[in-house]
């Protein structure tokens, strides 16, 4: 007795009218779409932006958990990078000046688990003062 395989033409529909084909790719947009969503990492945009007249050296920011650096961002540069604050607390940046001055500036509290954009505006005053300003949108 032969029994042969009976073989699903490519083209049947199946219950909701869709072949088999069809129901297979869209179930898995379905489970891809599922999985990017839950994707998001929390992170704070964190730019630096010289506008001083001389370049910045041996940048470094130090917030909870680690720090970050580069080694120089000339004048009207930024620098940009993302962080996980892993604790609370202080944001601080440091860096150095062509003639080996050192400056640490103090910036804003940060909390784990926050996510948003700060950016960091350096420069100096007409008499020559260093100064941090902080833009930030709401942090969350």
């Amino acid at each position: 007795m032969n029994l042969a395989k009976q073989q699903i033409p490519r083209s049947a529909k199946g219950r909701f009218g869709m072949t088999i084909h069809q129901a297979c790719c869209a179930w898995l947009i379905l489970v891809f779409a599922l999985l990017c969503d839950g994707c998001h990492s929390r992170g704070i945009n964190v730019s630096i932006q010289n506008n001083a007249k001389v370049p910045l050296l041996n940048v470094e920011v130090d917030y909870p958990g680690a720090s970050f650096g580069t080694g120089s961002i000339p004048p009207n540069g930024s620098f940009w990078y993302r962080i996980k604050p892993t604790g609370d607390g202080q944001l601080t940046l440091s860096f150095d000046l062509q003639n080996g001055a050192n400056h640490k500036e103090k910036g804003p509290t940060l909390h784990h688990g926050e996510e948003g954009n700060i950016i960091l505006i350096v420069d100096q005053d007409p008499a020559g003062k260093w100064q941090m300003r902080v833009q930030q949108n709401p942090l969350r």
